[in-house]
């Protein structure tokens, strides 16, 4: 892959006339019209009603002719006529109203002052009671990584049988015996040492160190976001590589690989196999280490790491069908914050329902292998990443997630499901020009347990639970880039305050309505999806409706917060909303101790 295959020439069917899409921008009835005002640049324009809905469907960048050719596809009203449709494009962009890619490539191709090389990642190992996949990955490192490469690495053990911690201590003293790189075993006495050290140091947060970092805190929860804090705190300064302790140290490509580099909202491609064998068969090992690979651009500005990636500038190109909404804040020096790799074998989500979100390029790869739909139902043997590298807004979930945890990242929620999205959304709070990078590779995920899937398919219509939490967060989000650090964070704790003071009525209403809002976003998703089935199985449509029907039978109730999934059936609404509130006023707190937290650990 090589710079003029990917910079000077655009991707196969993308044209290479100009992009535009519709500038951020109010709506105001004005005399029978509708007047456009731009929020940015307070360029305006008088429209028609008619008008306005349509540019309402402009908001990512294709060629004005690309843009009429669309709006006459979903409006059957326009006759057809593309070129009545190009006319008024034209008078919209001439006045402002249209942002063209070409700005957003010269922000960021505005040369960088030379930066100093990266330092040497620290990586660290996050386990709880799975000490027979401990010893599996340390030997995979032992092969896989170059470990004299390495700062530091850190075991961070959350098993809760001693028995297991033991064998865990174990596993990396024999590891110690090989490696150039010294391991850290940093286990529960290690971890109840750290946040004594906390408190004495920091006595008036002590409610809110114990609420980030210990487990009896969270009684009878699974801790994942725990752990992650260890990580954090033990690294402040210093870029960081978490791995699950289910993963290989070994990187793989798909042998459908696109050249150049993409930018979208987090959605990804799959690929289906039969079993392991199969997808071993099948993607293509690369040799070089994921270690090494996560920390390539972890914490490069834009502009650089568009060029480690061997681009020497964003093209117009790039930007085809990517929407305005969070590119035009980005910049040159706009940070990777998140690096992530995809999964192969087990995808390493709960169940199958991300299935309906797959764009046709998947779809279409799934019901061409053996048992189509049923098989990708019942199998967890998968390929779920990216087949380019792709920046996106928001880090998904990533068994092996580079972090550059020099900048002020936030804490993880200590529990629950959801806890990767909530920190995804609150890190684009706090810092609205960063990105998250994910290569165009993916590691082995390979639980030890088997995991089937459903064949009957996973409900698909959401539910609620912690992700609901991210719209609660982008309703706060300050609309000025120039709103600083400091303010955002105190803005984001306040937030949670704000959720730990509603009413019952009050958090059931918010309940609600996000919920709606989702699921009102995920029949739509589901309807395009039924659009674009035509030529794909009859299987497959009958999926799909299924799920439309389920959504639209949800969208008509009134659902309760004790239908939130897996609360336990004898807890009412009353008492979940005041756990909701207890834990939300505690997130507050902890939030509002969380910088001074991390300058303590980083002095330790």
């Amino acid at each position: 892959m090589t710079d003029t295959q990917n910079v000077h020439a655009p991707p196969p069917g993308v044209s290479a006339e100009p992009l535009y899409a519709v500038e951020d921008h109010d709506s105001l009835p004005v005399a029978g019209a509708v007047l456009l005002m731009a929020r940015a640049t307070g360029a305006r324009l008088s429209v028609t009603a008619d008008v306005a809905a349509a540019l309402q469907r402009c908001t990512t960048f294709r060629s004005l002719a690309g843009h009429a050719s669309y709006l006459v596809e979903q409006f059957p009203q326009l006759g057809g006529n593309v070129a009545d449709v190009t006319r008024v494009l034209q008078q919209v962009r001439d006045v402002g109203l249209l942002i063209p890619a070409a700005r957003v490539c010269a922000q960021v191709n505005i040369p960088e002052d030379d930066a100093p090389d990266l330092e040497r990642t620290v990586s660290c190992i996050i386990t709880c009671d799975r000490p027979a996949a401990v010893e599996r990955l340390l030997e995979s490192l032992l092969r896989g990584a170059r470990l004299a490469r390495q700062k530091r690495l850190i075991l961070i053990d959350d098993s809760r049988d001693a028995s297991n911690c033991a064998a865990n201590l174990a596993a990396v003293e024999r590891f110690n015996l090989l490696s150039p790189t010294t391991m850290e075993y940093f286990g529960p006495p290690e971890q109840d040492q750290l946040i004594q050290y906390a408190i004495a140091e920091l006595p008036r947060h002590a409610d809110a160190i114990r609420f980030l970092l210990q487990r009896e805190s969270w009684p009878g929860m699974a801790t994942y976001g725990r752990a992650r804090n260890v990580a954090l705190l033990l690294t402040v300064g210093e870029r960081c590589i978490i791995m699950d302790d289910d993963v290989l140290c070994a990187a793989y490509t798909l042998p459908y690989q696109e050249t150049g580099v993409a930018f979208n909202d987090g959605g990804r491609q799959a690929d289906f196999y039969r079993d392991a064998q199969d997808w071993q068969q099948s993607a293509v090992k690369q040799d070089f280490d994921p270690l090494l690979g996560h920390g390539r651009c972890l914490g490069m500005g834009l502009s650089r790491a568009l060029r480690a990636l061997g681009h020497n500038a964003l093209l117009e190109e790039h930007l085809a069908a990517v929407s305005a909404d969070w590119c035009g804040g980005i910049n040159a020096s706009s940070p990777v914050l998140v690096t992530q790799s995809g999964s192969l074998g087990d995808p390493g989500t709960s169940s199958n329902g991300w299935l309906a979100n797959l764009e046709p390029v998947s779809l279409r790869r799934m019901l061409a292998r053996p048992g189509g739909l049923a098989s990708a139902l019942s199998l967890r043997q998968n390929w779920l990443g990216q087949t380019r590298p792709t920046f996106t807004v928001r880090p998904v979930i990533s068994q092996v997630t580079g972090l550059d945890n020099r900048a002020l990242l936030p804490p993880y929620l200590p529990a629950l499901r959801g806890e990767d999205q909530l920190f995804g959304s609150m890190l684009d709070f706090l810092h609205p020009d960063s990105l998250t990078l994910e290569y165009d590779w993916a590691v082995p995920h390979h639980p030890l347990e088997e995991r089937k899937g459903n064949p009957a398919g996973d409900a698909t219509v959401p539910r609620g639970g912690v992700s609901q939490l991210t719209g609660f967060i982008d309703e706060a989000q300050p609309e000025d880039p120039g709103v600083g650090l400091a303010t955002r964070m105190a803005l984001l704790s306040y937030r949670f305050e704000e959720l730990g003071q509603l009413s019952d009525t009050g958090l059931t209403a918010r309940f609600r309505a996000n919920l709606a809002r989702l699921q009102a976003a995920h029949l739509e998703t589901l309807e395009e999806r039924f659009r674009d089935s035509s030529a794909l199985s009859e299987e497959w449509r009958q999926y799909l409706q299924r799920n439309r029907q389920a959504c639209v039978a949800a969208l008509q109730q009134s659902p309760v917060l004790a239908d939130l999934p897996g609360v336990p059936g004898d807890m009412d609404s009353a008492t979940l909303a005041g756990a909701i509130r207890q834990r939300a006023t505690g997130f507050a707190a902890a939030l509002r101790a969380w910088e001074e937290l991390r300058e303590v650990c980083r002095r330790r």
